[in-house]
């Protein structure tokens, strides 16, 4: 359905429609099809409101829905915010048969709607449209980021985080670990510092999940992930330039083993001197960066300047639960489990015991069957 506006039939002539400034001028446009300027709406708001915005990708699917191809015109643009380098739809819109033309974006101050009158109540409704798609802050619960690369550079895309339900520090975890959480949710909470964590070990042991609730609970802060097709450019100058635009930005590197090892056994890494410049060097008090790195691998081969006193918050290892640990959380599973289907007798609950130490992921998937290959070491 989306179209574009050289496929709109011109009364005049077709260079009156672009402004010499901001591009394509609908105002001109408007001039162009009716032969006189349009009255124009725009929209206003309070200090109070100043982080209100429009709810873009639901308003494009509204109009969709409800106009005709025939009569309605689109073109869909990007909009970067200068502050965020968030990149988001923008679009304007023709709609013929109501003589409306709109220029519509996520900022509402860059919105407006011309119109010729409002006799059928046309102008009205999409009024109300937009205005049911205004979003107050605190409705976005949506604060995590993942980092895009485009032929016109580096952007910001909103990822989708899913709440962990349940979650429990104590439950979930060894008891050498609500210290270390204590730590790193007072190190996050504080705007003026920058540093590193580090939280290692081996898969299934809990590691994501917890970054996962961290982002959940903490709502007022940016979590940006780099994927793994992009870690390897940290470091490079324009992901360097960029990742420095992040001001007060959580950075999560997961897997990030092959970036930070140490550069005695590897060589020249810019990688670990971005993130030593930023954590604590002449970067770190400006930028206000906080990076959190994960990985797998012996914490022996990362470079040993990331440990360094004043840069690292934060360094624990997640171990598969002690003993004690994974039997009870063991019965916990299954106890919920059987509430969920109906029981409410524990005394008829089969609840497994095991005599070794389990992963979080060997425990909420104890009756899976295992695919995994033990690998042996040839000497």
């Amino acid at each position: 359905m989306d179209k574009i506006f050289n496929n709109l039939t011109l009364n005049k002539q077709f260079s009156n429609v672009y402004a010499e400034v901001d591009g394509l001028s609908l105002q001109n446009l408007f001039y162009t099809n009716n032969g006189y300027f349009p009255c124009c709406y725009m929209f206003s708001r309070s200090t109070r409101e100043y982080d209100y915005y429009f709810d873009v990708d639901n308003i494009y699917k509204e109009i969709m829905e409800k106009e005709s191809a025939e009569t309605t015109e689109v073109i869909k643009y990007i909009t970067r915010d200068m502050q965020t380098k968030e990149e988001n739809m923008g679009f304007c819109i023709v709609m013929k048969d109501k003589n409306i033309y709109a220029r519509i974006e996520k900022n509402v101050s860059e919105c407006y709607v011309l119109f010729a009158n409002d006799n059928d109540g046309s102008l009205t409704d999409f009024i109300n449209l937009l205005q049911k798609n205004y979003v107050a802050p605190e409705e976005e619960k949506n604060n995590f980021y993942k980092i895009a690369q485009s032929p016109s550079g580096f952007s910001l895309k909103k990822g989708t985080i899913k709440e962990v339900k349940d979650f429990s520090i104590e439950r979930l975890y060894n008891d050498d670990f609500p210290h270390e959480d204590e730590k790193i949710k007072k190190f996050i909470k504080d705007e003026d510092k920058s540093g590193i964590i580090i939280l290692h070990g081996e898969k299934g042991t809990g590691k994501t999940t917890y970054i996962k609730n961290l982002i959940s609970t903490n709502s007022d802060k940016r979590f940006v992930t780099i994927p793994p097709d992009l870690v390897n450019l940290l470091g490079t100058p324009s992901f360097t330039t960029f990742i420095s635009s992040l001001n007060n930005h959580i950075i999560i590197l997961e897997d990030c083993e092959n970036v930070i090892r140490d550069r005695m056994t590897t060589g020249a890494n810019s990688a670990v001197s971005t993130l030593l410049n930023m954590s604590d060097g002449l970067l770190a008090d400006d930028l206000s960066i906080k990076f959190i790195c994960t990985f797998n691998a012996d914490i022996r081969d990362i470079d040993p300047a990331l440990m360094r006193k004043g840069r690292l918050v934060s360094k624990y290892e997640f171990k598969p639960l002690t003993v004690e640990k994974t039997n009870n959380l063991l019965k916990y599973v299954y106890l919920k489990k059987a509430e969920a289907e109906g029981e409410v007798n524990e005394n008829n609950v089969e609840v497994p015991h095991v005599e070794k130490p389990l992963t979080l992921a060997d425990i909420f998937n104890f009756e899976e069957d295992s695919y995994e290959t033990i690998r042996k070491k040839i000497i």
